[in-house]
């Protein structure tokens, strides 16, 4: 009588669950309707899509029938049923007609809502699972310095001003590379909060470019990014025979090339990863070369002595190269002139 094919082809999800949804808006409405529902029977047929109501009543004579929703008059009940008596019990269908034009409006409307709310809630648990996943997408438009991305399912995706790489470009109709940050539900729209700027989007863009990393051959150990300025990376190779950093490389610098492209010309130093804290930490400062170091296991503090022409090189502009590589070792770390025995940090 009453069909649920319209909310099967809208929504697709677990039967036990959909008919679930279905049979509690159902007998909302009609209690809503009829009271009591003790003597109803709903049958929900999820294969041909049909809802059936039927309800036990009871044979009265016509004269002092009370309650029609319980009851029936005698001579109605033999034209149904032939043989009926008084004190007898008639199952009765309840047709399409008789719920009325008022109660399927506001049934489908709820259902509706329900639907529409599960939906939202199952496309938010599955965006969630795409948390960290890079992306390539096209630029929308532009408002407020945020960046709106349209991709082939016209989710809606923002690249907010402060997860941008400093002094980038966009324009209507370019395509990038992009992290999902984030998941976030506002006013009833899920919103993909993107990001180029996370440490994690290298990382991703790593795996991309060089399969070696991607396959499990060569491990990064850890990324350390200021964006738009400069990168570390520490990885270690689980062949012998490969070497790393060559590989990651690649001739003439050809893997990196659209890396570093992509990430807006940003300085990335590759370096070999060891649990041997005193090369890790020479290593660190690369491309400065490292004279003569001194650490304080305890304090995690590490002293680099280097000559004057590599002073620049270690600490670098604005301090970065220097910092990175703090972030890189997990040391503070001292730069010394090795001739004249002062120091930055």
């Amino acid at each position: 009588m009453c069909s649920l094919n319209w909310f099967k082809e809208k929504f697709f999800f677990n039967k036990k669950l959909f008919m679930s949804i279905i049979k509690k808006s159902f007998i909302f409405f009609l209690k809503k309707k009829y009271g009591k529902l003790k003597n109803y029977k709903i049958f929900f047929n999820y294969k041909n899509g049909e809802i059936e109501i039927w309800r036990d009543l009871k044979i009265v004579s016509d004269e002092i029938i009370k309650n029609f929703n319980k009851q029936i008059e005698i001579s109605k009940a033999i034209k149904i049923k032939k043989n009926l008596k008084i004190g007898y019990s008639l199952k009765e269908k309840i047709e399409y007609q008789q719920l009325g034009k008022k109660f399927l409006f506001y049934l489908k409307k709820d259902l509706f809502y329900k639907f529409k709310k599960f939906e939202i809630k199952n496309q938010l648990q599955i965006f969630k699972k795409k948390i960290g996943e890079i992306i390539y997408a096209k630029v929308d438009y532009i408002m407020n310095d945020n960046i709106f991305f349209k991709n082939n399912e016209n989710n809606q995706m923002i690249l907010l001003k402060e997860e941008q790489i400093p002094n980038e470009k966009f324009k209507k109709g370019n395509s990038f590379f992009l992290l999902i940050k984030k998941v976030k539900f506002i006013k009833n729209k899920i919103y993909l909060l993107l990001s180029r700027k996370d440490k994690n989007f290298l990382k991703k863009l790593l795996e991309l470019e060089i399969p070696e990393i991607s396959n499990g051959l060569i491990i990064i150990k850890k990324i350390v990014r200021i964006a738009g300025e400069r990168s570390k990376i520490a990885i270690k190779s689980k062949n012998q025979t490969i070497d790393p950093i060559g590989t990651c490389v690649g001739l003439k610098g050809s893997k990196l090339k659209n890396i570093i492209k992509e990430i807006n010309n940003e300085i990335i130093d590759i370096i070999n990863y060891s649990s041997n804290i005193e090369l890790y930490l020479t290593r660190s400062i690369s491309p400065a070369k490292v004279a003569m170091i001194k650490i304080d296991r305890k304090k995690k503090l590490a002293f680099l002595s280097v000559n004057s022409e590599e002073i620049k090189k270690a600490i670098g502009n604005k301090k970065t190269n220097l910092r990175l590589a703090s972030k890189l070792t997990g040391y503070k770390i001292y730069i010394l002139n090795i001739k004249k025995k002062n120091y930055n940090e």
